[in-house]
């Protein structure tokens, strides 16, 4: 009776030292560039027909 080939998972590789650093620094500027966007002139004057 076989069990099928077992493999052994290997570690994923150490992150760079920095590298969640410079990740969540990446991911606060998308975030800041998306609250300072524009909101469209048509998006507005839909929104205030359905208040």
């Amino acid at each position: 009776m076989s069990l099928g080939n077992k493999t052994k998972k290997t570690p994923s590789p150490t992150p760079q030292v920095g590298g969640d650093k410079d990740t969540g620094s990446a991911l606060r500027q998308a975030y800041q560039k998306t609250v300072d966007e524009k909101i469209p002139d048509e998006m507005l004057d839909l929104l205030s027909k359905l208040g």
